[in-house]
């Protein structure tokens, strides 16, 4: 059960089967459409490589 949920567990950057998933904190600005302000999010998303979470994150930062 475990190795078929990390079969199925897609790295957020490139959509490759993440084999072993690596799970990161990401912090980015999001803009709420009720408020219409902008707000800092957290978000825990899945990759397949340190790397790639790294380069999201730098990404994310703008």
């Amino acid at each position: 059960m475990d190795q078929s949920a990390s079969a199925q567990t897609k790295c957020t950057r490139c959509g490759e089967p993440a084999d072993p998933v690596v799970y990161k904190t990401i912090i980015d600005r999001a803009y709420d459409q009720v408020r219409k302000k902008k707000y800092v999010r957290q978000q825990s998303l899945p990759f397949c490589s340190e790397e790639h979470a790294n380069h999201h994150q730098w990404s994310c930062e703008g």
